[in-house]
């Protein structure tokens, strides 16, 4: 029987309260976000028919899920309205002219799209790994919930889920 002996070399479990968020175009919404996922991904297959067996191959054509989040919204609702203006902008309510003052010039601050990364830190609070987004967009702002009968204040929340060109992982040095 084979022995196994490999050994990682950092045996450091991952901590979910250790990552930033940064969205270039959001600047008030790094401050205020509560959680987040890293978005699975999916290779498509085929399958090659024989007589006994359908067998899978890979395919050529990768799937991203969407990016969530939770955030905290301020009191000057700033978190929130910037996201509002902005899938608004996309969507234009009032009128025919989808892009509107937006730009289609990357990196810019009414760019249609924007980068983003997620950095995910080691235990000692360390950029460790670097998760970047490429062309994200809003597609979904959550609702905004006022209660007046809870005992204690709890602040507000809301979600935002972005889609997003591709994503890409880097080790930080």
């Amino acid at each position: 029987m084979a022995e196994f002996t490999f050994q990682p070399t950092n045996k450091s479990f991952l901590s979910n309260n250790k990552y930033e968020f940064v969205v270039k175009r959001l600047p008030n919404l790094t401050f205020f976000i509560q959680s987040i996922n890293l978005p699975g991904i999916t290779l498509l297959n085929t399958a090659i028919n024989n007589p006994f067996v359908a067998t899978p191959i890979p395919g050529n054509q990768l799937v991203f899920g969407q990016l969530s989040a939770n955030f905290i919204v301020d009191e000057n609702l700033e978190s929130w309205s910037e996201i509002y203006d902005w899938i608004t902008q996309l969507g234009n309510p009032q009128g025919f002219d989808k892009i509107g003052n937006l730009t289609k010039t990357p990196g810019r601050t009414n760019s249609i799209t924007s980068d983003a990364t997620l950095f995910i830190k080691t235990n000692a609070n360390n950029p460790n790994k670097l998760v970047k987004f490429y062309d994200l967009f809003p597609v979904e702002l959550g609702e905004i919930n006022f209660t007046s009968t809870d005992i204690g204040q709890e602040f507000i929340t809301s979600q935002i889920t972005f889609g997003y060109t591709y994503y890409t992982m880097e080790s930080h040095s």
